[in-house]
């Protein structure tokens, strides 16, 4: 199986409110050699979407560079990302910090565009791993295999843009999405040199089956690079989610197993929902860093021998009792989320049925003027909706006049901080952050980028 390496560069935080705005990919054969040339895709910022004034302070893009006209739509975008991605599985897809944001940030886009299917990274025989996992994996286990640089608060800085030409690489380009992907290829190739257990280990366990036979089989086993806060936990699989067979549950080792054993039904609730709490959770499809315990024993790094680890963990998994009451704990305390007025956060509200799906497919096979009949077929009320928000924003005079103008008032009050409470950025909240960051020491190139968003913003607020 080969690679994929990609990296994205976004308009803000926000995984379901900002937009990417550039997407590269370098493919690879299984071996990290480049097979074809990468993909480099670059998105024109939406009209309903106001971008992080911070955001673009780091990464350096004017307004006047991502709202340009010639370049592609976010659905074009979408389309030739989908496309690409669909055309290289089954592949193993890698980025870094990928799992909680790119990979995020990779199925809003293709929800939102109505490209099914919108979990491409691990379907159809494909795998994704996050190398900044790796890398924090490899630092703690192999610490002569990488170089950790240090920031300038003293502390250990495992950003891309510190670790790569720490390691040898040297950027052509700052927070640009294709010079990002090749430095987090340099670092596979490095870690795979210096530390191939550790690269044979990470593409082992990108394999489910592979992570379910583990955990299942050690008595106790350390979980690794998961936390910026702590390098590693040592843990015994206890158990998984009734809702879903992918999300494991673990046991801190170094908990108070006997205090946990005393609690009631409701103390047991109340101390495992706590972040800092005994309880560690990861899914078994997301390419978890994990290793034996001997490995960290052979670093020094156990408080106790592996064998006296193992012995409690045994202990544990042997009390079927207590293992059922903190099975029943952890599902009775986990958060129940209300369902969302907002499609962007109901992504997650269920798959779309075969009709739908199929719906999906023909909406980019049939001309924009056969479109609006189509998307009021779906089934699912959530595809309607983007289908014509898709419509609104390529193709607004296919709309009626009625439907156009109830588009626009929807976008201006996104925009305009009308609705209460809203969990996107609006112009007054961008315009406020603007007004502090002139009030800071920054050069005059900055200043006069930030001069131009808040022109463009207030255009925008009309």
């Amino acid at each position: 199986m080969g690679f994929v390496i990609y990296d994205l560069e976004t308009s803000g935080l926000n995984k379901r409110f900002d937009q990417i705005l550039q997407f590269a990919a370098i493919p690879t054969n299984d071996n990290l050699e480049q097979i074809a040339a990468p993909v480099n895709v670059r998105a024109r910022l939406l009209p309903s979407i106001v971008p992080s004034p911070g955001a673009l302070h780091v990464t350096r893009r004017p307004i006047d560079q991502i709202t340009d006209r010639s370049l592609p739509t976010l659905y074009q975008a979408a389309c030739e990302i989908h496309d690409a991605s669909m055309s290289w599985s089954p592949s193993m897809f890698l980025g870094y910090n990928s799992i909680r944001f790119d990979e995020e940030f990779l199925r809003q886009t293709f929800y939102q565009n109505l490209r099914h299917p919108i979990y491409v990274t691990n379907l159809n025989g494909n795998n994704r791993g996050d190398v900044l996992r790796l890398v924090r994996g490899v630092a703690l286990l192999n610490p002569n295999a990488i170089a950790v640089p240090t920031g300038a608060d003293g502390r250990r800085s495992f950003r891309l843009e510190d670790l790569g030409p720490a390691n040898g690489f040297n950027p052509n380009r700052r927070h640009d999405a294709l010079s990002d992907a090749e430095a987090t290829l340099h670092l596979c190739r490095h870690i795979r040199d210096r530390a191939p257990g550790a690269w044979s280990n990470f593409s082992r366990f990108a394999n489910k089956s592979n992570v379910i036979e583990f955990i299942q089989d050690e008595d106790a086993f350390a979980l690794l690079g998961d936390r910026a806060d702590s390098d590693f936990f040592c843990v015994t699989h206890v158990g998984q989610s009734p809702k879903d067979k992918n999300l494991q549950y673990c046991l801190d080792l170094n908990s108070d197993y006997a205090a946990l054993e005393r609690m009631s039904h409701v103390e047991l609730c109340e101390r495992v929902k706590d972040t800092d709490g005994p309880i560690r959770k990861f899914r078994a499809n997301a390419s978890p860093v994990m290793a034996p315990l001997w490995e960290l024993e052979d670093q020094g790094l156990l408080s106790a021998s592996s064998d006296d680890v193992s012995h409690l963990a045994r202990q544990i998994r042997s009390n079927g009792e207590f293992l059922n009451r903190l099975r029943s704990a952890i599902v009775d305390s986990e958060r129940v989320w209300p369902e969302s007025v907002h499609v962007e956060e109901q992504i997650y509200n269920g798959f779309a049925s075969d009709t739908d799906a199929t719906l999906c497919q023909r909406f980019h096979q049939i001309p924009w003027e056969d479109r609006l009949a189509l998307i009021a077929r779906f089934q699912d009320m959530r595809f309607y909706r983007l289908g014509r928000r898709l419509i609104y924003h390529e193709r607004p005079d296919l709309l009626e006049h009625n439907q156009l103008a109830s588009m626009r008032d929807e976008v201006r009050q996104r925009l305009d901080g009308s609705i209460a409470d809203a969990p996107w950025l609006t112009i007054p909240t961008a315009l406020l952050e603007i007004h502090d960051m002139l009030n800071e020491p920054i050069s005059n190139e900055d200043r006069e980028a930030l001069n131009r968003l808040t022109e463009y913003l207030t255009i925008c607020l009309g």
